[in-house]
């Protein structure tokens, strides 16, 4: 949705449209911007658009950080949430290819989440 633009290039998080961003939000911009430090802006960037792989492992760790800010004690709210994040993990967005299954996406932010 054009309407929601939001990226990190590093230093900044852009906001081009002007929405609400939520705190999970940010934090999951802010895992991407410190890659992108790490590694420099322009090669992460050149990577995460032509590498299929580096994108999906770029996005859980940063959809892995989202959950661990939204999560709760309450169980049923955290497998709700889980699910809700796994999906937008493997959102046609991404446009992983081949495309990666909502079971793989749980197993690998379980993973995650779990470090």
């Amino acid at each position: 949705d054009p309407d929601k633009e939001l990226f990190a290039y590093y230093p900044n998080i852009h906001n081009p449209s002007g929405i609400v961003v939520p705190p999970a939000l940010i934090a999951h911009e802010e895992v991407h911007l410190h890659r992108q430090r790490d590694a420099g802006p322009i090669k992460w960037w050149g990577q995460y658009l032509t590498d299929s792989e580096f994108r999906y492992n770029e996005e859980l760790l940063a959809h892995a950080a989202e959950f661990k800010l939204q999560r709760s004690s309450d169980r049923n709210q955290g497998a709700r949430l889980l699910m809700a994040t796994a999906l937008r993990l493997v959102a046609p967005l991404y446009n992983y290819q081949p495309p990666h299954s909502l079971q793989q996406a749980m197993k690998d932010l379980r993973q995650e989440i779990a470090k």
